[in-house]
Protein backbone atom coordinates (compact mmCIF):
# COMPACT_ATOMS: atom_id res chain seq x y z
CA UNK A 1 0.00 0.00 0.00
CA UNK A 2 2.78 2.42 1.05
CA UNK A 3 4.58 1.09 -2.66
CA UNK A 4 1.04 2.19 -4.31
CA UNK A 5 1.21 6.01 -2.87
CA UNK A 6 4.90 5.96 -3.28
CA UNK A 7 4.38 5.58 -6.71
CA UNK A 8 1.05 7.60 -7.24
CA UNK A 9 2.85 10.91 -5.83
CA UNK A 10 5.90 10.29 -8.29
CA UNK A 11 3.51 9.92 -11.37
CA UNK A 12 1.86 13.06 -9.78
CA UNK A 13 5.15 14.79 -9.85
CA UNK A 14 6.13 13.80 -13.25
CA UNK A 15 2.75 14.68 -14.22
CA UNK A 16 3.14 18.04 -12.55
CA UNK A 17 6.43 18.70 -14.15
CA UNK A 18 5.66 18.13 -17.28
CA UNK A 19 2.77 20.75 -16.76
CA UNK A 20 4.71 23.23 -15.44
CA UNK A 21 7.14 22.70 -18.15
CA UNK A 22 4.53 23.26 -20.76
CA UNK A 23 3.11 26.04 -18.95
CA UNK A 24 6.59 28.21 -18.98
CA UNK A 25 6.97 27.18 -22.58
CA UNK A 26 3.24 28.49 -23.25
CA UNK A 27 4.64 31.66 -21.31
CA UNK A 28 7.51 32.09 -23.44
CA UNK A 29 5.86 31.98 -26.46
CA UNK A 30 3.10 34.39 -25.31
CA UNK A 31 5.64 36.98 -24.54
CA UNK A 32 7.84 36.56 -27.46
CA UNK A 33 4.25 36.70 -29.61
CA UNK A 34 3.48 40.00 -27.33
CA UNK A 35 7.05 41.57 -27.67
CA UNK A 36 6.29 40.99 -31.51
CA UNK A 37 3.37 42.82 -31.14
CA UNK A 38 4.89 45.97 -29.45
CA UNK A 39 7.61 46.08 -31.32
CA UNK A 40 5.56 45.84 -34.39
CA UNK A 41 3.11 49.03 -32.83
CA UNK A 42 6.41 50.92 -31.73
CA UNK A 43 7.54 51.00 -35.63
CA UNK A 44 3.95 52.20 -36.72
CA UNK A 45 4.27 55.22 -33.60
CA UNK A 46 7.68 55.67 -34.81
CA UNK A 47 7.10 55.83 -38.23
CA UNK A 48 3.72 58.12 -37.70
CA UNK A 49 6.10 60.77 -35.75
CA UNK A 50 8.60 60.43 -38.89
CA UNK A 51 5.74 61.38 -41.39
CA UNK A 52 4.06 64.06 -39.35
CA UNK A 53 7.23 65.49 -38.38
CA UNK A 54 8.25 66.01 -42.41
CA UNK A 55 5.29 67.96 -42.73
CA UNK A 56 5.81 70.38 -39.99
CA UNK A 57 7.97 72.60 -42.61
CA UNK A 58 5.11 72.66 -45.13
CA UNK A 59 2.59 73.43 -42.40
CA UNK A 60 4.58 75.84 -40.72
CA UNK A 61 5.49 78.01 -44.47
CA UNK A 62 2.01 77.76 -45.23
CA UNK A 63 0.81 79.33 -42.13
CA UNK A 64 3.78 81.93 -42.41
CA UNK A 65 2.44 83.12 -45.98
CA UNK A 66 -1.47 82.96 -44.78
CA UNK A 67 -0.20 85.61 -42.00
CA UNK A 68 1.97 87.49 -43.61
CA UNK A 69 -0.91 87.97 -46.66
CA UNK A 70 -3.53 88.43 -44.05
CA UNK A 71 -0.78 91.56 -42.12
CA UNK A 72 -0.01 92.70 -45.52
CA UNK A 73 -4.08 93.16 -46.00
CA UNK A 74 -4.19 94.73 -42.73
CA UNK A 75 -1.91 97.19 -43.55
CA UNK A 76 -3.54 98.00 -46.52
CA UNK A 77 -6.59 98.48 -45.40
CA UNK A 78 -5.59 100.24 -42.41
CA UNK A 79 -2.63 102.36 -42.99
CA UNK A 80 -2.45 104.57 -40.25
CA UNK A 81 -3.45 102.36 -37.50
CA UNK A 82 -0.47 100.11 -38.76
CA UNK A 83 2.06 103.05 -38.85
CA UNK A 84 0.21 104.00 -35.43
CA UNK A 85 0.75 100.23 -33.70
CA UNK A 86 4.72 100.00 -35.10
CA UNK A 87 5.38 103.38 -33.56
CA UNK A 88 3.84 101.93 -30.40
CA UNK A 89 5.69 98.68 -29.93
CA UNK A 90 8.62 100.34 -31.17
CA UNK A 91 8.13 102.70 -28.23
CA UNK A 92 7.47 100.06 -25.62
CA UNK A 93 10.67 98.33 -26.97
CA UNK A 94 12.64 101.23 -26.53
CA UNK A 95 12.13 101.73 -23.41
CA UNK A 96 12.40 98.09 -22.26
CA UNK A 97 15.90 98.07 -23.62
CA UNK A 98 16.65 101.27 -22.32
CA UNK A 99 16.16 100.40 -18.70
CA UNK A 100 17.97 97.15 -19.17
CA UNK A 101 21.05 99.05 -19.71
Amino acid sequence: MAESRIEAVTGDLKTLSQDTKKMVQEAQEDAMRKTGELSEKCMELFNSAIATAKEVPTVAAAKTKEVAASTDNYVHQNPWKAVTLSAGVGLLLGIIFAKKK
